[in-house]
């Protein structure tokens, strides 16, 4: 059969399904056709019907509680003492004790779904943040319980993303969240949005920009100076000059030298050869009421340590000082551990102050280093706003 046969067929075949389609048949079906249509697009957007955001934010959370309820129902037959044994040693459990400050992440997995995605195939710019109050919300309940238990908050002053390459749309990745550094007022969480290779496909190295003369000129002038954070308040913890903040004006291409300097610094392989897409820097503090605590104490009453070697059946030896704040069979509560947070480490000498021991010099060396990257990204920022 010829080209021109086999179309006067198909043209013949698609004439006969036309007759017997009738206006009455076509209007019949139609609604049943349109009513699957937006069940199948409701079904495709679940992930933003209304409080899905809430429910993922919030389920680990729902999980603790859940537990802890189930834990408290449990002992109802036995005695105090033992109930407050058992609940003191899931406490235990469930803090990150022995755990160095700055190589501890927390994973998130997620994927690429049609609602978080553009029209360009990939995870849209914007649903970046949405996903990451997920994710970083789940590090800090699995990093800081203790200090959540005492009735503690963290606040969320800003975040800076850095991207790299997209996410494919329908594609599944991983949010790795870790602690980058602190000061006295400030913490800063670093978030990697990576993604695995698939099958025997060899992961392309990220390529990043290595620091040249030039900007490390710049990034010297940057890190050579500590900008007030937010309102006027000073990262370091010492009142500011003015109420208002005073940023040095500078070109272009110095600020755009800075933040390449800030990104090369910042911006690793991962370990385990994951592809690494995007990476954000969330700047938030700790709160007890109103009242800021000292990110070091928050991290040593949670367990972390710089030394190397210890674990929950195995603890470092500041651990036991955290016990006696917080452990009610070790003679503390949640109540001296709030008080502890809300002031009460001023009355301790820093001889005396085992959370900053526990952390160690190491910890501090490293905390100072990635400190001066990030407030180099926080200040070309800034500087951007004066261009």
């Amino acid at each position: 059969m010829s080209s021109s046969q086999a179309l006067v067929v198909t043209l013949d075949t698609l004439q006969s399904l036309a007759r017997k389609l009738s206006l009455t048949s076509i209007l019949r079906v139609a609604p049943k056709v349109g009513k699957a249509l937006v069940c199948i697009l409701f079904l495709l957007n679940i992930r933003s019907w209304p409080l899905v955001w809430h429910f993922r934010v919030f389920r680990p959370v729902y999980a603790i509680r859940l537990y802890h309820t189930w834990l408290r129902i449990s002992g109802l037959v036995r005695s105090t003492a033992v109930k407050q044994k058992i609940e003191d040693q899931w406490l235990d459990s469930i803090s990150p004790v022995g755990k160095h400050p700055l190589t501890m992440y927390v994973p998130y997995r997620s994927w690429a779904s049609l609602d978080d995605s553009d029209f360009n195939g990939h995870l849209s710019n914007s649903s970046y943040p949405k996903i990451l109050d997920s994710a970083r919300f789940k590090a800090a309940v699995q990093m800081f319980p203790m200090f959540f238990r005492s009735g503690g908050w963290m606040a969320l002053a800003a975040t800076n993303f850095y991207f790299i390459r997209e996410i494919p749309i329908l594609s599944s990745y991983e949010i790795r969240s870790s602690l980058a550094s602190w000061d006295q007022k400030w913490i800063y969480v670093m978030s990697r949005f990576v993604r695995k290779p698939s099958g025997k496909k060899k992961q392309k190295r990220i390529e990043t920009k290595p620091i040249s003369p030039e900007d490390s000129e710049v990034y010297s002038q940057t890190m050579s100076l500590r900008t007030p954070g937010p309102d006027g308040i000073p990262s370091n913890g010492t009142p500011a000059i003015s109420d208002t903040p005073k940023i040095n004006t500078t070109t272009e291409p110095d600020t755009q030298n800075a933040l390449n300097a800030v990104a090369a610094g910042l911006v690793t392989e991962e370990p385990d050869g994951a592809i690494l897409h995007t990476v954000a820097i969330s700047q938030v503090c700790y709160k007890v009421g109103r009242i800021t605590v000292p990110p070091s104490l928050v991290l040593g009453v949670n367990g972390f340590t710089g030394e190397s070697g210890f674990s929950l059946s195995s603890p470092h030896p500041q651990w036991a000082d955290a016990k006696n704040v917080m452990s009610i069979p070790n003679g503390g509560s949640p109540k001296k551990l709030k008080a502890l947070f809300a002031g009460g480490w001023k009355d301790i000498p820093e001889s005396e102050r085992w959370w900053e021991q526990a952390l160690g010099e190491s910890v501090e060396a490293q905390r100072a280093k990635n400190l001066a990257l990030i407030e180099g990204l926080r200040r070309g920022l800034e500087n951007a706003r004066s261009l």
